[in-house]
């Protein structure tokens, strides 16, 4: 049974991920980008061997945030995603500071609240003039809390519990690395091939935090 809706899960998104990049298949992506996180937590239940109801919450909301997104270009559509995928984020970075096996330096947070604040604010004034001044404040917020998963997953990665820990560190990388492609596409100007840059970044961010939170 893991392996069959671990299969599932693989062909479900290779079909996405195909048409990503045929853009007259645009209900298939549709349907298959919903299918992509329910199907992720039907295999973190089934692989972990006790699973985490905040992990299954975090996998949860990321459906919600994809379901939302297709709604776009209406105006509640990005801020109800933000919000969706901001509980998702939280959700991960409790997960990630119970499985904490070692307390880190004090230097090491320092460093990563300085990395997470400048990357957001280098972010946020490059996309300040394209964005609507009302999302302005939302999307910092949500820069700092995506910034927080990943320095989360980075602190994991490095001082976690589980021989596959490092996973989680390169996918809150890849998380990061989606969404700024996202944004940059949305506020600043169009990227080349977009669809598949974040789908392929966010599906592999969200399977490498998924399986380090699975096998820990």
């Amino acid at each position: 049974m893991q392996y069959f809706f671990a299969g599932l899960f693989l062909l479900d998104a290779a079909v996405h991920l195909f048409a990503c990049v045929n853009k007259d298949l645009l209900m298939l992506r549709r349907v298959s980008k919903c299918l992509l996180m329910p199907l992720l937590a039907a295999c973190y239940l089934l692989f972990a061997n006790t699973p985490s109801p905040l992990v299954v919450a975090g996998i949860l909301f990321g459906f919600v945030g994809d379901l939302v997104l297709l709604f776009r270009p209406r105006k509640w559509a990005f801020p109800a995603g933000i919000i969706a995928f901001a509980a998702g984020h939280i959700f991960y970075i409790i997960s990630f500071a119970q499985r904490i096996a070692t307390r880190p330096p004090w230097f090491v947070f320092a460093i990563l609240a300085f990395v997470t604040i400048a990357c957001a604010a280098t972010l946020m004034r490059s996309i300040w003039k394209g964005m609507p001044k009302k999302l302005c404040p939302p999307s910092f917020l949500y820069m700092i809390i995506i910034g927080t998963m990943a320095s989360s997953a980075a602190l994991f990665a490095l001082y976690g519990a589980g021989p596959y820990r490092w996973l989680a560190g390169v996918g809150g990388l890849l998380f990061a690395i989606s969404d700024t492609t996202l944004s940059i596409d949305a506020f600043h100007h169009p990227i080349h091939n977009r669809n598949i840059i974040v789908m392929s970044t966010y599906i592999a961010a969200q399977v490498l935090i998924v399986s380090a939170f699975a096998f820990a």
